[in-house]
């Protein structure tokens, strides 16, 4: 018969749905009235509009090797025995508790709730997350270094404030237009505001390319690697995003586009989008998205959370392989990874995380939900089995 620990996540999970059996109802409040973290992190659940979005995520959660690995991680030698002991599982039924949900998505709950990763005593070294970074290259061809540049004026209809790039608005280019390239490194991260008002954040190991004033026609733009955009309304001037031959065409909305390969995906958080490629074309409703690959143009459901995880500051990981879970944290810590053999590189992997914290933090969480091991060597990252 299964071990019975009662493992929290689960317990809230059917607390939402209302299948609490009297024995776990009693498990919850006592939980619950631990500490005042978790009465913010239950109400936040409870409060959600998003329930059932985040009941499938704790679904996908790979509970079991959670706890195994809280097991060898306490070298636990008493077996879990089916009549349960309140006194005795409680702590450790907190501690399995911030290791299935330093992972769970919490992009809408109120921010004194969200969970922090635990400090790493483990990895010696340790590397600092992405920092306000981009090099602004002009049309004719002064550069900019804006890492560690004060607010002010940069040149002409351009400044900074806040740490962000602003454009002046209000007017149109002539009938020439001089195009800047905003270029973000490994380790960096930067937000725009472009002279029609329409926001961008661009993410790690992008590059965008844009008018430095807008023409009386299409608003276009072009992007390698991956960003989000808020389009400023303009029904006369429709707002095109250009990406290794995908057009994303707008009037005004809220959505995200990841060229970072061959492969383009294109996001729709809110409006309407038609994204094309050549003589095909789909139209975007709100919680869609549109894949072109090897040269079909396809359309779903989207997982938002995950699509605009890095927006919203968080590595989001629903059932993602191994390699591509170790890109990501390759572009963000600026990093180089280096896999010992064995390793499978297609494993999958569920959990979230904050952005903003070292990278021990990540790979600690990471190692609790996995059969993986993580070490920091200077600038390397090496995976091996644990």
């Amino acid at each position: 018969m299964k071990s019975k620990p009662f493992i929290i996540a689960e317990i809230i999970k059917k607390s939402l749905v209302g299948e609490l059996s009297i024995e776990e109802k009693t498990v919850l409040e006592n939980w619950i009235n631990l500490t005042d973290e978790n009465k913010k992190l239950y109400a936040s659940f409870k409060q959600s509009h998003k329930v059932e979005e985040d009941l499938k995520f704790l679904r996908s959660i790979d509970v079991e090797q959670a706890w195994n690995n809280l097991e060898k991680k306490q070298n636990s030698t008493q077996k879990v025995e089916n009549n349960f002991n309140l006194k005795i599982w409680i702590p450790l039924i907190a501690s399995c508790l911030v290791l299935c949900f330093l992972f769970l998505y919490q992009n809408k709950s109120p921010k004194n709730s969200k969970i922090i990763a635990i400090q790493s005593t483990k990895h010696k070294n340790d590397i600092k997350p992405a920092s306000n970074d981009a090099l602004l290259i002009l049309d004719n061809g002064e550069t900019f270094d804006l890492s560690n540049r004060n607010n002010g004026q940069i040149a002409n209809n351009i400044k900074l404030s806040n740490d962000q790039l602003e454009y002046v608005k209000g007017h149109y280019g002539g009938a020439e237009l001089r195009y800047n390239t905003l270029v973000v490194p490994k380790g960096g991260y930067y937000k725009l505001e472009l002279s029609d008002g329409t926001k961008v954040w661009i993410n790690a190991m992008s590059r965008l390319k844009f008018p430095e004033s807008f023409g009386s026609g299409e608003r276009k733009v072009q992007l390698d690697g991956e960003a989000y955009f808020e389009v400023s309304k303009d029904v006369d001037r429709p707002f095109i995003v250009q990406a290794n031959g995908t057009d994303v065409k707008v009037l005004g909305t809220h959505f995200n586009v990841d060229a970072y390969s061959k492969k383009v995906r294109t996001t729709l958080e809110e409006g309407k989008v038609e994204v094309s490629n050549a003589d095909l074309a789909i139209i975007l409703q709100p919680g869609e998205f549109a894949e072109f690959v090897d040269g079909r143009l396809n359309k779903g459901y989207a997982d938002l959370a995950k699509d605009l995880a890095w927006h919203n500051n968080e590595f989001y990981f629903n059932k993602d392989n191994v390699q591509s879970i170790v890109d990501q944290l390759s572009n963000w810590y600026d990093v180089e990874a280096k896999f010992d053999q064995g390793v499978n590189r297609n494993k999958a992997i569920t959990g979230s995380v904050d952005r903003n914290v070292p990278l021990s933090q990540v790979l600690e969480m990471l190692e609790y939900v996995s059969d993986l091991r993580f070490k920091i060597d200077g600038d390397q990252l090496i995976i091996k089995n644990k």
